[in-house]
């Protein structure tokens, strides 16, 4: 999308090598395309197209459903910020590991590399929250995976909760350590 930036940056804006672009002292480009990647836009609307719009209707539902279903399963283990009055939250989840870490020394970080060790790809971490993780089940995660995240995220849970009863040590333990290749 779109990238704004204060005038006094402005100077500073990235230039390219062959198109010119950036400010009047540019720092090196950032990416071989100067102006990012417009084939992206293709492949969403190609997606949409093929959806149609009930699909893209069905789609959200079922990224709203998974998202409440992750939710509801990872609740007990970890607070979840910014649900709804009615307790549900939209496509997406943002779990609380601030107090995790107060008590523990895991920091956001250690889930996401440890959850990489299960085999799921690190989720977006302290954004927008400080802390925390980012969890975004889409539209065409199957129950078997959404059930294989959240066992992965509750032993994930039980490895914190070992440090915190003193049977992991503090700085050398199997999140600390992660990923293990």
């Amino acid at each position: 999308g779109p990238i704004g930036v204060a005038q006094h940056l402005a100077p500073f804006l990235p230039g390219h090598p062959i198109i010119v672009t950036g400010g009047e002292r540019p720092i090196h480009a950032l990416s071989a395309a100067p102006w990012g990647s417009a084939s992206i836009l293709l492949i969403s609307y190609a997606y949409m197209r093929m959806l149609g719009r009930d699909g893209m209707t069905d789609a959200t539902r079922y990224a709203i459903l998974n998202a409440n279903y992750v939710k509801t399963r990872l609740e007990p283990y970890f607070p979840v910020l910014y649900t709804r009055d009615n307790g549900r939250v939209a496509h997406e989840m943002i779990f609380d590991l601030r107090p995790l870490k107060q008590a523990s020394g895991v920091d956001e970080l250690d889930v996401a590399k440890r959850l990489m060790d299960y085999g799921f790809h690190a989720p977006t971490v302290s954004f927008p929250v400080a802390g925390t993780i980012m969890v975004e089940p889409t539209e065409s995660e199957a129950k078997d995976e959404l059930d294989r995240f959240c066992e992965a995220m509750i032993a994930i849970r039980a490895e914190i909760e070992a440090v915190i009863d003193g049977k992991a040590d503090p700085k050398d333990n199997v999140l600390k350590n992660a990923p293990h290749t």
